[in-house]
């Protein structure tokens, strides 16, 4: 058998006879450390070797002090704890309301006034109503929605706490919360709020969120309390609620003194 080097100046010699019949330029036969020995032919080169580290540098950039995530500018976009979708009950893409009309009315009067202008949104986006489950994200739009139907200083996170996902129905359109109701626990059932956003009215909102928060606790009495003028009185009325007791003052602490509300207040009861 031939050796290595026999082998390489064989190949050579016939790719030099293949190169000058097809006339391409002719490889060396000879390469130009051949007379280096073979094993440093074969051989890759040897890698540099890398220098060592200061130990002054690593202790200087172990050093560092970095903000905790919790605390830093990171954390507050893409966020530190875990947080739970809401929980959606329902979708509505037939109502229409005042707020829609109007946000229609408003693009289509700019695109008229303005028809040179680029990116011109003629016709309000369709979305749906959709109803779902409280969750941390509600809470400063339903605290403002709450104060601004009944009385200051309103706070319903400990909602989340007791069975948000029974006790609780946040309407949402878009990512405004335009009606919330809220029911005390799962345990107790005692309807605490139900508000509808100034500008929804009319809609079926209330109706369809006091039917779900219904839906999700059946075989249960469910109560409440509502001042005796309160126009909610009827829609108590038609999902059967009936009157057990009337409170004299019952809102006297809550509501402001120039308020229209009655401060008396009707004890009803859903019995099932």
């Amino acid at each position: 058998p031939l050796s290595v080097a026999d082998a390489i100046v064989l190949r050579k010699l016939k790719l030099q006879r293949h190169s000058r019949i097809h006339n391409l330029p002719r490889p060396l036969l000879r390469p130009k450390n051949f007379d280096a020995p073979l094993t440093a032919l074969l051989l890759p080169p040897t890698a540099p070797k890398t220098p060592e580290c200061d130990p002054e540098v690593l202790d200087a950039l172990y050093g560092i002090q970095s903000t905790p995530y919790q605390n830093s500018f990171l954390s507050r976009l893409n966020g530190f704890a875990f947080r739970p979708s809401p929980v959606v009950v329902a979708t509505d893409w037939e109502v229409r309301t005042a707020w829609m009309d109007l946000m229609q009315d408003i693009r289509s009067h700019y695109a008229l006034k303005c028809p040179d202008r680029e990116f011109v949104v003629r016709e309000e986006p369709v979305a749906p109503i959709t109803y779902v489950t409280l969750t941390a994200e509600h809470l400063p739009q339903v605290h403002d929605l709450l104060q601004r139907s009944f009385w200051s200083g309103i706070d319903v996170s400990d909602s989340l706490q007791h069975g948000p996902d029974r006790a609780t129905i946040v309407a949402m359109y878009k990512r405004l919360v335009i009606g919330c109701a809220i029911l005390s626990s799962p345990a107790e059932t005692y309807i605490t709020y139900l508000a509808v956003r100034a500008g929804w009215e009319n809609a079926q909102i209330a109706t369809a969120m006091l039917f779900h928060l219904i839906d999700r606790n059946p075989n249960k009495d469910i109560t409440l309390h509502v001042s005796t003028n309160n126009p909610a009185m009827l829609l108590y009325n038609r999902f059967g609620f009936k009157a057990e007791e009337f409170i004299v003052g019952f809102y006297e602490d809550y509501l402001d003194p120039q308020s229209r509300m009655s401060k008396n207040a009707f004890r009803l009861r859903l019995r099932r």
